[in-house]
C-alpha cells in the first residue's frame, strides 16, 4: 500500500469508528473492532513512512539556516540608533 491510499483508507476507517462509536456505544464489539483496523492502518502508516523511500533524510543545514534567518531578522530589526550609543 502507497501512503496516499494509506492516509485514505484510514480516514474512512476513522470516520467509520466515530460512527460506530456514536451509534453503538464505544464498548460495541464493532466499534472496538473498527478501532484495531485502524490502530494497523496507523501502524502500516508509520512503517511507510519510515520507509528510506518514503522519509525526507533529516538535512541539519536547514535547521542552520532556518536559526540564522531568524537571527538576521531579529538583528535587522533593532532600531538603528542602539547601534551608536555616545
Amino acid at each position: 500500500m502507497r501512503l496516499d491510499q494509506c492516509e485514505v483508507a484510514i480516514k474512512e476507517k476513522k470516520n467509520e469508528m466515530i460512527q460506530l462509536g456514536m451509534t453503538k456505544g464505544l464498548q460495541n464489539e464493532e466499534t472496538i473492532s473498527c478501532s484495531q483496523e485502524l490502530d494497523k492502518l496507523l501502524n502500516d502508516y508509520n512503517r511507510l513512512l519510515s520507509d528510506s523511500k518514503h522519509s525526507k533524510p533529516i538535512d541539519h543545514n536547514d535547521d542552520y539556516f532556518f536559526m540564522l534567518s531568524k537571527l538576521a531578522y531579529k538583528l535587522l530589526s533593532i532600531p538603528y540608533k542602539y547601534f551608536f550609543t555616545y
